[in-house]
């Protein structure tokens, strides 16, 4: 029965048969009886790995040799190498230990990715550095090792790669998903030179010998609108001076058998929607809901043209918001210049390209380049209100209920006698309102206005549009307008007066509402009226306070002007929070004092 042998041991038992043969031919004599010399042996180890290759060459770690040998690559061919044939340039090795030796691949008929090849040791004993092992001379046969086993390594080898998708070009940007390079080098950017074939560099970087991920290049100034192929290219560093020089200074593609390392793709257009409704204009804001981009972008708004039937560009009237790759939600974009109610407005997204971080639209330079636009409409601000005419509360003007739609402002201007009111200015100090329902607003007069029994007001709304919480409306700069407003009629509360003079130091006299020259009474004040004190007691300054007892610390000062007067007039509007309790004294005579009884 014949026994069936694989070709790996057939290989390995003809390549012991070769290594034997070689010692054979210097074993014949044909001198009787003469003593047989037996030949030195040559040893030697070998460490090699799997391993990229870099331009078509192996690297082995280290070799070991006790003699001067060789150092070659074979063809794999069903996990045995291919013999005589080599695939690589022959490396002659010195004698001792030597490490890091490239050996060139110059057969690249079955070289491909992942291939496995074995790299072998033989001797050089025949016409010493001339590699003549062919299978049957004898001569540079493999190595063997004292156990005949021949010193050989079987590896895989790969080809060093790129891997990239199409993309945006992303702020002048693109992403190599991986590189695997073999040595340090360059991943290099070529444009398209026309006919789908790598052209003029247009960026590059450094990469380091390994694998690199998410590896960034700079496309400088060139723009891309979408559809263009380009084409990463990986380079060696050679020489290994930090800067990129090919093609005059080295730096030369890397290649695979006949194959530089080069992958295309394609780049996309930048796109993005809008989402932006009708709105009213608040604090010159304008509020997108939702932007949506695929790469880096700015949001601007642009106004309507002249002929009314798109934006006008390339001027804008907001100041540009970079947005970032993705869903930007509720996105503030600030206007530049006052809009009006139903005026047209263009939302519109531009590409960041150019310098980035510096919007460069102009309509001609190419970068920052419009994507796309949406158009929303100014709507009116709204607002209610109720007020009804009446008298003062705490010299106020009460409004019963106000609504808006937005932040607004409440104010008081005069009426020019003619119907209408007096504009811009106000005679009130401006209550700001948030957007729902406020009820009961209390309306203050500036400091130095006053009104008259009967007098007409103008309530007014006006929009809080310009700084928001600054009252801001002069009738020309368009911020701040009026929304709604309406006259009432107000009644200024009678006001009861009181003379106020001194008995010596014992007594404050008062005379008014009923009293006549009495001695320090008590009175009874009611919450929002006005009481006046006209004082006429020089040395004995009159203070309306919070405890009794003479000084000045425990004055009462809400609603009340000119406290503590010796001579002249006390003016005191009860506020509605005032306590119940409070008392007149003599700054310094503890006999002049008197209760005050406040109610409502």
């Amino acid at each position: 029965m014949i026994k069936e042998l694989n070709l790996k041991v057939l290989m390995k038992r003809a390549l012991l048969g070769i290594a034997a043969s070689s010692l054979l031919f210097t074993a014949c004599n044909t001198e009787e009886d003469e003593e047989m010399m037996e030949p030195e042996m040559a040893t030697g180890m070998l460490t090699v790995s799997d391993q990229t290759i870099s331009q078509n060459t192996i690297v082995v770690s280290n070799v070991n040799l006790d003699q001067n040998g060789w150092l070659v690559v074979h063809a794999s061919e069903e996990d045995a190498p291919v013999v005589p044939e080599i695939i690589s340039e022959p490396v002659l090795v010195e004698a001792g230990d030597n490490s890091d030796i490239e050996i060139p691949i110059i057969d690249f008929e079955n070289l491909s990715e992942d291939a496995n090849v074995w790299v072998m040791l033989h001797t050089d004993d025949g016409e010493l550095g001339v590699y003549e092992f062919d299978g049957a001379n004898g001569l540079d046969a493999p190595l063997t090792t004292e156990e005949g086993e021949i010193v050989m390594t079987e590896i895989e080898i790969s080809a060093p790669s790129v891997t990239v998708n199409n993309q945006v070009v992303n702020e002048n940007m693109v992403t190599i998903e991986e590189v695997n390079a073999a040595v340090d080098g360059w991943i290099v950017i070529h444009e398209d030179d026309g006919d789908g074939n790598p052209g003029p560099v247009i960026g590059q970087t450094f990469v380091e010998a390994g694998t690199n991920s998410d590896v960034m290049i700079d496309l400088g100034s060139a723009t891309f609108s979408g559809g263009e192929m380009l084409f990463p290219m990986l380079h060696i560093e050679s020489p290994a001076d930090g800067e990129y020089g090919f093609p005059d200074n080295g730096d030369g593609p890397e290649v695979f058998g006949n194959n530089i390392i080069v992958v295309g793709f394609e780049t996309e257009a930048p796109s993005g929607s809008i989402t932006a409704a009708n709105q009213i204009i608040q604090g010159n804001t304008l509020i997108a809901n939702e932007l949506t981009v695929n790469a880096t972008a700015w949001v601007v708004v642009h106004a309507s043209n002249e002929a009314g039937d798109g934006p006008q560009v390339p001027e804008i009237i907001s100041t540009p918001v970079q947005l970032e790759a993705g869903s930007n939600t509720d996105v503030e974009i600030e206007l530049t210049e006052t809009v009006a109610a139903d005026d047209v407005l263009y939302v519109m997204l531009h590409t960041e390209n150019g310098t980035v971080g510096e919007y460069e639209f102009d309509g001609a330079n190419g970068f920052d380049g419009p994507v796309t636009t949406e158009s929303i409409t100014v709507q009116a601000p709204t607002g209610t209100f109720t007020a009804n005419d009446q008298t003062l509360t705490n010299g106020n003007v009460v409004v019963e209920s106000i609504t808006v739609g937005q932040p607004s402002w409440v104010v008081i201007h005069r009426d020019n006698g003619m119907g209408s009111f007096v504009a811009p200015g106000i005679i009130s100090e401006p209550v700001a309102l948030e957007t729902g329902t406020s009820t009961d607003v209390e309306i203050s007069f500036s400091d130095g206005e006053t009104v008259e029994d009967g007098e007409t007001l103008w309530i007014m709304l006006h929009n809080d549009n310009g700084v928001v919480g600054e009252y801001e409306f002069d009738g020309a700069n368009n911020f701040d307008n009026p929304i709604t407003f309406s006259d009432i009629e107000v009644s200024t509360a009678s006001t009861v007066n009181y003379d106020v003079t001194n008995d010596g130091a014992s007594a404050y006299q008062f005379t008014g509402n009923g009293l006549t020259n009495v001695s320090n009474p008590d009175i009874t004040l009611v919450r929002g009226e006005t009481y006046t004190f006209t004082v006429n007691a020089s040395g004995h300054p009159f203070y309306i306070n919070e405890t009794q007892g003479t000084g000045s610390s425990n004055a009462y000062n809400n609603g009340v002007t000119n406290n503590g007067a010796q001579s002249g007039t006390i003016t005191f509007t009860v506020p509605s929070d005032a306590p119940n309790t409070l008392f007149y004294n003599c700054e310094f005579h503890s006999s002049m004092t008197g209760t005050i009884t406040i109610t409502d």
